[in-house]
């Protein structure tokens, strides 16, 4: 077998596979082969009769993760006719909890057939608490609750730990309901999905048989992703390994980015102190990606301090250099990533799902969706919604419906209660059952039930109170803009302000999405002018939403946050949005701590280790925030990339006279060239209104990023406000400001 290693892996990796004998630390960086190494040396363990198979613990961070090297395992350990009798010990943390939880939680005061509460179950308990408590939700949001207990169990505290060594991590009254929810899912055996491990933890803690009894079972421990591991995940590996010491962790410093949901990367930059005489291997050559690529992401990420020292490397070819692309605005970057998209499509034979757009935030898909969708493109969003999916979004629409039919009972039924008015199901049955019998709306049937005292004087006052809401937003509705009239909505619901109060990271993602809801709402009017109505945006929204969800088999670009796209490859990668303040963001920028800046960095890193062949790194000089044109600087892991690796091109567009010169020239003289600009300054950026937008005629044809191609049948007016009208191919008519409207000219 180490013959067979050595032919197969090389030096470095080889090292790693064939040392099993105390702890060991393997950095692997970027596309450097972790996986093969991990399954050649548990293959290793297994052949020198070191352990059996289900001796083993091998602990992954996502269940792909786990079916392929448990794939691999089988392969490899067939090929050498090694039986394997028992299920391999190779899965997540949570899963591996629940197998051990299954047989001995009896131990801890619980019974075996617990449940496993999700999300929804764990907010809903709190909720209930709160009712016991008499604490007022609108002012204590369940959410903030829920946040600080998940903080408390992923740092491995019980109720008992906070109350007695940790009380700066919770006020009074949240150490209540952290004490109470633990007695109700006692009393319900339910756990959570962090009591998984915490239960785990404690059972090894308290029950010291039952730890003796698996750490004699697992003669080797190998965990990989080692630097997303959070406190408890480290308490239970340190637990589970204390007797052989046979610890085996594989990770990569650089690539650690979740500190937000609890990551510590002390983990991995301590390993050598917390388990003595440690040995170290250094994968450093990446097989995924070109040499350029490799180069710059490395570039990148020795700016940080908080790293070990290695240098990622690659001996494949060097590739294309990394094409930066300056925008004037998201419009136009979206524009451009489109085209580039089309063009390895159509002209260099890559399938569209050989492409993967990264973004920061999950807000940003919204203009990339519209031009893909308007140039047919298709796509899917990976762990994110369609922008108009999303529920926030969906609540305002509905607001917006029923503003402009306040007969549209379904989307009454969809915002009575949100934000919370304390307007719940049993009423709502109530409206619906008076609105059937009176022939009435719902909207009539909230004042009706109020008059007639069909429900009780608080509901009837919660009812009124959403009545005259409703009513003061219809009557405004006809007096204000659209964007106007969106915040509103916004302000008398207060559904921004409840969402901040909530604080987590879910509420600021769901005030970002509403946030570019607003933009698409400006932008709306700035192209429509006088037709910027609810009714024509209402109409046209529908056109934007109803796409259907495109199957995973299908050849489509991929969309995704740089969270998600961990643990990816793909032959085309964009980055977009590569802005001071939003790529890093402000928050990380903030203050003299570097901690929060450098996690950003290694994000950056991340997403340009996905790219195997082209790497497209794009930033808008000014984006849209709550409707506001604001300029930004181009992000500084830009600036961090040598010149050597860089195509850059800036944001300057050929004059009018340039294009027609070329459409019209005599073909049978030489071809003049007009690719690049002579003597340009390459800091100006050119600016909308330094074009002429007078070169619009009738009959020319022109493509929308929302309604696709047509032709305009009118002109009128000149300069800052002169419009254009449009028939598209679908035979409707839109008029458009033309500084604002995106028009394309075919």
């Amino acid at each position: 077998m180490s013959d067979f290693i050595k032919n197969s892996l090389n030096i470095p990796q080889s090292e790693a596979a064939l040392c099993i004998k105390g702890p060991s630390l393997i950095l692997a960086g970027a596309g450097s082969g972790k996986t093969r190494v991990l399954t050649y040396r548990m293959a290793h363990i297994i052949t020198q009769g070191e352990a059996a198979p289900h001796e083993i613990l091998a602990v992954t961070f996502t269940n792909k993760a786990a079916r392929e090297m448990k794939d691999r395992m089988m392969k490899l350990l067939g090929s050498f006719n090694i039986p394997v009798f028992e299920d391999l010990w190779v899965s997540t943390f949570h899963s591996i909890c629940v197998k051990i939880l299954k047989t001995h939680i009896e131990q801890i005061g619980y019974d075996s057939s617990f449940t496993i509460y999700d999300d929804g179950d764990q907010l809903a308990t709190i909720k209930k608490i709160m009712r016991f408590l008499n604490i007022n939700d609108k002012v204590y949001p369940a959410k903030s609750f829920k946040s600080k207990i998940n903080q408390a169990k992923t740092l491995g505290l019980t109720p008992q730990d906070v109350s007695t060594q940790f009380s700066s991590l919770m006020d009074e009254q949240s150490l209540l309901v952290y004490k109470t929810y633990e007695a109700e899912m006692r009393k319900s055996n339910a756990l959570d999905f962090n009591d998984l491990l915490l239960k785990t933890y404690t059972l090894f803690r308290d029950c010291p048989h039952v730890l003796e009894h698996f750490q004699g079972k697992f003669k080797f421990i190998m965990v990989d992703e080692y630097q997303d591991t959070n406190k408890l995940q480290y308490l239970l590996v340190k637990q589970l390994s204390s007797k052989h010491q046979n610890i085996c962790v594989v990770g990569d410093e650089d690539q650690s980015i979740y500190s937000w949901r609890g990551a510590d990367i002390s983990n991995i930059l301590n390993f050598e102190k917390d388990f003595k005489n440690a040995k170290i291997f250094k994968l450093e050559q990446n097989y995924r990606s070109t040499k350029n690529i490799v180069s710059a992401a490395s570039a990148i990420i020795q700016n940080n301090s908080q790293r070990k020292d290695k240098i990622l490397f690659s001996d494949n070819n060097d590739g294309s250099l990394i094409l930066v692309k300056e925008e004037l605005n998201e419009y136009e970057e979206a524009k451009f990533v489109t085209k580039e998209i089309v063009s390895l499509h159509d002209s260099r034979g890559f399938n569209y799902n050989d492409c993967a757009i990264f973004y920061r935030t999950n807000a940003q898909s919204r203009v990339l969706e519209e031009q893909m969708r308007t140039n047919g493109i298709p796509y899917k969003l990976v762990g994110g919604m369609r922008f108009y999916d999303r529920m926030e979004i969906k609540d305002i629409i509905s607001y917006l419906k029923l503003i402009l039919n306040n007969k549209d009972d379904n989307s009454l039924k969809r915002v009575i209660n949100v934000p919370a008015r304390g307007i719940g199901k049993t009423t709502i049955t109530k409206l619906e059952d008076i609105a059937q019998s009176q022939q009435i709306n719902m909207l009539e049937a909230c004042l009706y039930a109020a008059q007639n005292k069909v429900v009780n004087s608080g509901i009837a006052k919660k009812l009124i109170s959403f009545y005259n809401l409703m009513e003061s937003v219809i009557a405004e509705s006809e007096q204000v803009s659209l964007s106007e009239l969106y915040r509103g909505i916004l302000d008398k619901t207060q559904y921004v302000t409840k969402l901040k109060i909530e604080n987590t990271n879910e509420s600021q993602m769901r005030i970002d999405n509403l946030e570019e809801l607003n933009n698409a709402l400006v932008q709306f009017e700035n192209e429509r002018g006088e037709d910027a109505t609810l009714q024509n945006y209402l109409e046209e929204m529908a056109l934007v939403s109803d796409i259907d969800k495109i199957d995973d088999h299908i050849d489509a670009v991929t969309l995704m946050t740089l969270h998600i796209s961990k643990g990816l490859e793909f032959p085309n990668v964009f980055i977009v949005g590569l802005e001071e303040g939003l790529f890093p963001s402000f928050q990380s920028m903030e203050g003299p701590d570097q901690d929060k800046m450098e996690e950003e960095r290694r994000l950056a890193y991340v997403g340009m280790t996905r790219a195997k062949e082209n790497l497209f790194l794009t930033y808008a000089k000014q984006r849209k925030i709550w409707g506001q044109e604001k300029h930004f600087m181009p992000s500084p892991f830009i600036k961090e990339i040598p010149e050597k690796y860089i195509d850059f091109k800036g944001s300057y567009r050929r004059s009018n006279f340039v294009d027609r010169y070329n459409s019209r020239q005599d073909k049978s003289q030489p071809s003049i060239q007009f690719d690049t600009v002579p003597d340009y300054d390459e800091e100006r950026v050119f600016h909308q209104e330094d074009f002429d937008s007078d070169g619009y005629s009738k009959g020319m044809r022109v493509k929308h990023p929302t309604f696709g191609v047509g032709a305009i049948f009118k002109v009128e007016g000149s300069g800052e406000t002169q419009k254009v009208s449009v028939m598209f191919n679908d035979h409707n008519t839109r008029k458009f400001v033309v500084k604002y409207a995106r028009l394309e000219i075919l």
